[in-house]
């Protein structure tokens, strides 16, 4: 498969720097990315879809390539939301298909309650969300004695917990710059991020007004690991907006980890959109 040119930049977006990579052209789509906030982690996704679709990727703020703005040591969905749609009007796309994964599926369903009119459709891929997941504050006390295992023990929380939550085989089938990153962004999800996410409360209300296509999206394999809640959450938004809910191959992770798997459950999706 050959190589497609990638566009890279940083552009000024809700008043912060956001780092983005463009592949291809056609119709726009744009993914959000997870805890890490990195873009590379739907390189393979990105490089697929590149031959039908114009593919934008980007690190969320403060990770990675886009800079930490001063003084910043809180977010908010909403404003997560908000550099999302901000990325999306100085890159001039006209109306795109969003699709946000784990947090990043979090962050699309505050973006469809503040400004699903900017949005063409949205794909909501195993999003995180507390307040309306059962089996949430078990995962929840489950994964704080993880951290805190790792912690006793001397060794990085964010190399232990992927492998508890997702499977050493699937934390180890990482791109190893994938797997860098989100270790180096693990700061900024611990102590700036997790805690707006996880209090995040959806407006069932404000979900069911919304008039674009909206997909969920599970994976088959997710039920048997520690982070099922996230199957809980794309059951949620199916039934606040009436959108269809999807079973996908593989786990939690298999959008970075088996990049073909996913793009061919994907495009009949993305088609049905664009």
């Amino acid at each position: 498969m050959a190589t497609k040119l990638v566009r890279t930049g940083t552009v000024r977006a809700n008043g912060t720097e956001l780092y983005h990579e463009i592949r291809g052209d056609g119709p726009p789509v744009v993914f959000i990315a997870g805890g890490g906030g990195y873009a590379g982690g739907f390189d393979g996704v990105a490089e697929l879809l590149a031959d039908t679709y114009t593919v934008v990727t980007y690190d969320r703020r403060g990770n990675s390539r886009s800079p930490k703005p001063e003084g910043w040591d809180a977010t908010s969905i909403e404003e997560q939301a908000d550099d999302c749609v901000g990325l999306v009007d100085a890159l001039g796309l006209e109306r795109p298909v969003a699709l946000g994964h784990s947090y990043g599926g979090t962050i699309l369903v505050g973006l469809l309650e503040r400004h699903a009119e900017a949005l063409r459709g949205a794909i909501v891929h195993e999003p995180l969300l507390p307040s309306v997941s059962p089996s949430y504050p078990e995962f929840a006390e489950e994964a704080a004695n993880v951290f805190a295992e790792a912690v006793s023990a001397g060794d990085d929380p964010w190399d232990r917990f992927p492998r508890w939550a997702f499977g050493d085989d699937a934390w180890e089938s990482f791109p190893a710059d994938a797997r860098a990153e989100s270790l180096r962004n693990g700061d900024v999800n611990s102590l700036i991020e997790s805690p707006a996410f996880l209090s995040y409360v959806p407006n069932a209300d404000a979900l069911a007004s919304v008039k674009i296509p909206v997909h969920a999206i599970y994976a088959e394999q997710t039920a048997a690991t520690p982070i099922k809640c996230v199957i809980e959450g794309a059951q949620w938004v199916s039934k606040a907006t009436g959108a269809p809910l999807h079973l996908f191959p593989g786990n939690h992770v298999t959008i970075t980890t088996d990049p073909e798997a996913t793009v061919e459950a994907l495009r009949p999706i993305l088609d049905s959109m664009t």
